[in-house]
């Protein structure tokens, strides 16, 4: 799930914007996904289609329609399940739904085991990276301690300017 969070991260609309990358060249995806040698990784246009795709599930649990936009995903690429004395495999029609039906799985079997809940994008107001709660109390709202830390000196400072003026401070 690490890699899918990356990739989403690296390659998807919204982060990227958010971030101001939208200029900067992409992160190899190969490294990013361990994909394998075989086979090719799809086109940069399909690399982002597939992470605006999977963001979409990320973005859609906070407000519980998460299952909405997987069954989306899934319904694009038909992944079939095939039992195997190995367990279950899926497969897909073309190669280039390769990458979308393996993420659209992967976030099946994670919304399986581990619920809406534990999927989500980061609370920070300058942050739309998507993250996947793994902790113990699954209450996690920030997609890293960086983005907590920055949220919680925010607030600090909203609430000591308002402390000294008697008045909310104003942004801008």
């Amino acid at each position: 799930m690490s890699r899918m969070v990356e990739f989403v991260n690296e390659y998807a609309d919204r982060p990227r914007a958010t971030a101001g990358e939208q200029e900067l060249p992409y992160p190899d995806a190969a490294k990013v996904l361990g994909w394998p040698a075989e086979p090719p990784l799809p086109a940069a246009a399909d690399l982002v289609a597939a992470a605006n795709a999977a963001f979409r599930v990320f973005s859609a649990a906070r407000d519980g329609r998460a299952y909405e936009e997987l069954n989306t995903l899934l319904r694009s690429v038909r992944p079939l399940p095939v039992a195997t004395e190995s367990g279950l495999r899926w497969t897909v029609d073309t190669q280039a739904e390769v990458l979308p039906a393996a993420l659209g799985t992967c976030l099946l079997e994670w919304l399986m085991h581990h619920g809406r809940p534990r999927l989500g994008t980061c609370h920070a107001s300058k942050c739309a990276d998507v993250y996947v709660d793994t902790s113990p109390a699954g209450q996690r709202r920030f997609c890293s301690s960086t983005c907590l830390n920055r949220h919680k000196v925010a607030a600090y400072r909203r609430r000591s300017s308002q402390d000294r003026t008697g008045e909310p401070e104003t942004t801008t």
